[in-house]
C-alpha cells in the first residue's frame, strides 16, 4: 500500500460526484433515510458510484489500493467505500470515502467490517422535514458529505482519523511507515509484518490489513516473491556497478508499478538511492 492523492480539478472529477451533481444526490439520500432508515435501496441515482470507477483508478494507476496488485489485466475491480455505507449511510456518496480495490480485497476479506480503535464518528441528525429554503437545503447537505472539490483535507485528516481506524486510508495517510516486508525464501512468498519496535498504530494496521483485506493471503504473496526476486537481480546488478540496474530499481519503485510499496521497502534497505520524486 503506497500513498495516494486525490485529484480535485473539476476536470479529474466527476461531475456528478460534486457541485449540483452532489446536491442532489444528497437530497435524494436524506429523503431516502428519512423515509427508509437501515433499508435505503442503493439503486439508481444513490448506488451509481460505479460512475467514479475511471477516475479512482487513474489515482491508483490500475491497481488496486489495498494490496497494489494489478488489476488491468485480471478484474474490473470495485468502487470501494473504505467506511462502509451500511454504517456510514451519510459518507455513501463521499469521493473521499472511495478507494479502487479488487475484488478479493473489497469482497472477499473486507465487506462491512471498519475496526476502530477510539470513538466512532457521529451520525448526522436529520430534521423532521427538508427545508424548504435551498441555502438551508445546501447547508444541510453539505454537513452530510465534504465536496470533493473544495474540501480542505487537513479537516478531513482531523474528524475522519480521530476515530482511530485500524485500516490506513490510502489517501489521507501514508501507509509506508507502517509497514515492513519479510520474505520467505523457502515458501517462495514476500508477507506483510510490523516494523522492529512498532508503536502501537503500526501494530493495529498490520493485524487490520492482514485480516480484513487479506494481504497476506497466499497468491499475493506468491506474487509479490516474483518481483522481489526481479529487484534483487536489479539491486545485485547496480552494486557491481551496473547504471541500468539502477533504472530497473526505480521502475520498480514507482507507483505505477505493482507492490511499489515492498519494493521501496527492500530498495531502501539495500540503500539504493531511489528518486524521492516517486509518486
Amino acid at each position: 500500500m503506497i500513498k495516494l492523492k486525490r485529484a480535485r480539478d473539476a476536470v479529474s472529477l466527476n461531475a456528478g460526484f460534486t457541485g449540483e451533481g452532489l446536491f442532489t444526490k444528497m437530497v435524494a439520500l436524506a429523503q431516502a433515510r428519512m423515509a427508509l432508515g437501515d433499508a435505503i435501496e442503493w439503486e439508481g441515482v444513490l448506488g451509481d458510484w460505479k460512475k467514479m470507477k475511471t477516475f479512482l483508478k487513474r489515482d491508483s494507476f490500475d491497481k488496486c489500493a489495498y494490496c497494489e496488485a494489478s488489476t488491468a489485466d485480471v478484474a474490473h475491480g470495485d468502487v470501494e467505500h473504505f467506511r462502509p455505507k451500511s454504517v456510514y449511510w451519510w459518507l455513501a456518496l463521499c469521493v473521499d470515502n472511495y478507494v479502487f480495490a479488487c475484488q478479493l480485497c473489497n469482497q472477499t476479506y473486507k465487506g462491512d467490517k471498519f475496526p476502530i480503535l477510539g470513538t466512532k464518528l457521529r451520525e448526522p441528525r436529520l430534521p423532521a422535514t427538508l427545508p424548504k429554503s435551498e441555502k438551508a437545503l445546501k447547508r444541510l447537505t453539505s454537513s452530510l458529505c465534504p465536496d470533493p472539490a473544495t474540501v480542505d483535507e487537513s479537516t478531513l485528516l482531523t474528524e475522519w482519523l480521530a476515530e482511530g481506524p485500524d485500516l490506513p486510508h490510502p489517501y489521507l495517510e501514508d501507509p509506508e511507515p507502517l509497514f515492513a516486508w519479510m520474505a520467505v525464501e523457502t515458501n517462495r512468498e514476500v508477507r506483510i509484518v510490523a516494523p522492529d519496535n512498532a508503536p502501537l498504530r503500526s501494530t493495529r494496521a498490520v493485524e487490520a490489513v492482514v485480516k480484513y483485506l487479506g494481504l497476506n493471503r497466499e497468491t499475493l504473496a506468491r506474487q509479490r516473491y516474483f518481483v522481489y526476486s526481479a529487484l534483487k537481480t536489479a539491486v545485485r546488478g547496480w552494486k557491481n556497478g551496473d547504471a541500468q540496474s539502477l533504472d530497473q530499481i526505480n521502475l520498480m519503485c514507482h507507483g505505477e508499478h505493482p507492490f511499489a510499496g515492498m519494493c521501496r521497502y527492500f530498495a531502501h534497505l539495500a540503500g539504493a538511492p531511489i528518486r524521492r520524486s516517486i509518486p
